[in-house]
């Protein structure tokens, strides 16, 4: 599986366009400007301990490869590539648990998998997050559904930590975990000593990478967050988009809107507490909180529901490098109050061949999209307590990125998807029946 994943993404790779080929996404420039002030010993202390509204692992692991190889976003790439194929036979494991066809299967999907294909060819943190993530996910579904065994907590604890790393918006999935760990142990073993070890040393191991950070905003910025996005995401992305749903408002006029209203909010602190990055962040939410309070709650229920379809449904093809740089509207200032009416005006008033490759993707989602559903109802009636894990994991990552859609937002719940649509293959693949290889995954 990681020689065929490897092979595919490296393909992948040679083909795209140095520089542009690995800089389609917005924030990828972002990413390499940063690495790239680390890369240099004069703004490296600088840069690093003013580095607050992103985790600093990914722009370290840029600085170092800049530091090795200079100006070229292709060997990261080749890299990422590295690390997506470790991931591909990291879903393979997740999916063994449940039964060795279904994580060979699962392992031959994620291969394939045009998200975590085109993705791991861009300047971003998620295929590095992934990896980590992925880690945490086999280990943890290993301790919750075959045995709570000390090894298994303390290598999720470390990927989790690394992951948390990556990015900040893992954290509360990992401090849900920890009690979760310690319960299972308890019920499983009748040790509360090896309960609360196994649970310390899994708590201990996640947040330890995270708590320079932590400290450095502690001593320096008088904040606890790992990070001070949220402001950003409520009053630039949140407000916006709700806004839009709830009365048409182009997101665009509303951003210009909440910009200003933070702008005036922020002229009334005092000097110092307009360079720290965290009151800033303090000053958007408040004016996003205020403006939250205003819109209909049916709005966030629309908006949230339509980017979870999004979300889910949203083909990566469309975040090729090669096809974002076809001519194309942007979706955000479409106008239209509904995902629907939206989509109609974005496919036809303006149709050229971005929209066609586009509705191509939907369409050819819709198979893989009818099997993780099936398999997700043959785990709930095969492995009810995994089928609540897995549950748990798309829920928590569809309803943090919210009415927030891309196909990269996919990224994170990627493997479990993946292990859910192998499910059902493999029980036609067994020739004993799909009861057989559940009571061979539970049996193993």
């Amino acid at each position: 599986m990681f020689a065929i994943a490897l092979t595919v993404r490296l393909i992948n790779v040679a083909l795209l366009d140095s520089p542009n080929g690995f800089f389609a996404e917005s924030d990828t420039l972002t990413y390499w400007a940063l690495g790239t002030a680390l890369a240099h010993r004069e703004s490296f202390w600088p840069t690093l301990s003013s580095l607050t509204d992103r985790m600093p692992l990914y722009p370290l692991l840029l600085a170092a490869a800049q530091t090795a190889f200079g100006n070229a976003p292709r060997v990261v790439a080749v890299a990422q590539a590295v690390i997506d194929a470790g991931t591909c036979a990291l879903v393979g494991a997740l999916g063994s648990v449940i039964a060795p066809s279904v994580g060979l299967l699962a392992g031959v999907l994620a291969a394939f998998s045009m998200t975590l294909i085109v993705l791991s060819s861009q300047i971003l943190t998620d295929t590095v997050f992934v990896f980590f993530l992925a880690i945490w996910l086999a280990c943890t579904a290993r301790f919750f559904l075959v045995g709570p065994t000390i090894p298994l907590a303390t290598i999720a604890g470390v990927a989790g930590g690394m992951a948390l790393a990556t990015r900040s918006s893992v954290a509360p999935l990992l401090m849900t975990a920890a009690p979760l760990m310690l319960v299972t142990a308890v019920v499983k073993t009748r040790r509360i000593a090896h309960a609360l070890l196994t649970a310390g040393l899994f708590a201990i191991a996640a947040g330890a990478p995270a708590f320079p950070v932590v400290w450095r905003n502690a001593t320096v910025y008088g904040s606890v967050s790992l990070t001070s996005q949220t402001g950003d995401h409520l009053a630039f992305w949140i407000v916006p988009l709700v806004t839009q749903r709830a009365n048409g408002t182009p997101y665009q006029e509303t951003v210009q809107r909440m910009q200003t209203l933070y702008e005036d909010r922020l002229a009334q602190r005092s000097t110092s507490e307009q360079a720290n990055p965290f009151v800033q962040s303090a000053v958007k939410t408040e004016v996003a909180q205020q403006a939250m309070a205003r819109l209909p709650l049916a709005a966030f229920v629309e908006a949230w529901l339509e980017g979870m379809i999004v979300n889910v449904a949203a083909p990566a093809l469309i975040a090729d490098a090669r096809v974002r740089a076809l001519p194309k509207p942007n979706f955000y200032a479409t106008p239209g109050a509904s995902l629907w009416q939206r989509t109609q005006k974005y496919f036809f008033d303006d149709p050229g061949l971005y929209q066609i490759l586009l509705g191509i993707g939907v369409i050819a989602m819709i198979p893989f999209l009818l099997l993780q559903a099936m398999g997700f109802v043959m785990l709930v009636r095969g492995l009810p307590f995994a089928a609540v894990l897995a549950l748990g994991v798309l829920a928590y990552f569809l309803l943090l990125s919210g009415p927030v859609a891309s196909p990269k937002y996919r990224l994170p719940i990627e493997p479990v998807l993946l292990v859910l649509g192998a499910i059902p293959l493999a029980a036609i693949a067994d020739r004993n029946g799909k009861r057989s290889w559940f009571e061979q995954g539970i049996r193993s």
